[in-house]
């Protein structure tokens, strides 16, 4: 805001009898602020990474956006990404990367406006391996009251696990006239929790069995087992162990 003040002076001066002058004068004082009472406000970016705390399997390649990043003042934006794991910094909008190994690594994302001011965020992503596995009755049939046992580990974010036995062929049971080979099946948690559990009796040389549980069963996490024990006669098996993420 600006102020003027006017001052007024008068001043008389009467000289002599015969005669005198006077004179005004008139001073301007300019007192200004220049101080601009809305200078014009800059604001920071705002750095997001697209997509957000992402799940993929190992090998595979994911594409990192930064293109939602914003900045109110229309500046323009650079990018700075950072990978957990690699030394390297990378400038563009766009970043393809792939992950070999299992496991969760962070992305760092700095993003600074034409102004010098920067914002950054920060995502996981989330490397994850389907398990695959094939056992066999390779020391020989099971007699009865033998059992083989299976370790296999099933991590966080698991959507289902399946196990497919297969107990046939010729040669699979040995079954007299009176008697049937019988095999008792479990699958447990890494709690101890039966989560399958079954009897299978193989008449005719023939005892498949398949078993599929989903994620809302999955809640342990850890080393999981799977069980056959021969009850009666002798048995041979082929196994199949797959956990899906």
């Amino acid at each position: 805001m600006k102020k003027v003040t006017l001052l007024l002076l008068i001043l008389f001066l009467v000289m002599g009898a015969s005669g005198g002058y006077g004179y005004y004068v008139i001073v301007l004082e300019d007192d200004a602020d220049d101080t601009d009472d809305n200078p014009k406000s800059s604001s920071p970016p705002i750095a997001r990474i697209n997509p957000s705390n992402p799940k993929i399997q190992a090998n595979e390649t994911i594409l990192f956006y930064a293109s939602d990043s914003t900045d109110s003042d229309g500046d323009t934006l650079t990018f700075t990404w950072i990978f957990e794991g690699d030394s390297e910094q990378y400038s563009d909008e766009t970043i393809e990367r792939t992950y070999p190994d299992g496991g969760d690594f962070y992305v760092n994302l700095l993003v600074t406006d034409s102004t010098g001011l920067t914002d950054e965020t920060e995502t996981t992503v989330s490397v994850v391996e389907d398990y695959h596995a094939e056992h066999s009755n390779s020391g020989g049939p099971l007699d009865e009251g033998e059992e083989d046992q299976f370790e296999f580990p099933v991590q966080s974010g698991a959507v289902s696990v399946s196990i497919v036995w297969q107990i046939s062929g010729e040669g699979t049971c040995t079954i007299s006239a009176f008697e049937d080979c019988e095999a008792d099946l479990v699958l447990t948690d890494s709690e101890g929790n039966a989560l399958e559990n079954e009897t299978v009796e193989c008449s005719q040389n023939d005892c498949d069995v398949s078993w599929t549980v989903n994620s809302d069963r999955l809640e342990s996490v850890g080393t999981y087992e799977i069980s056959i024990e021969c009850k009666e006669g002798s048995v041979s098996y082929d196994v199949t162990i797959d956990v899906s993420y």
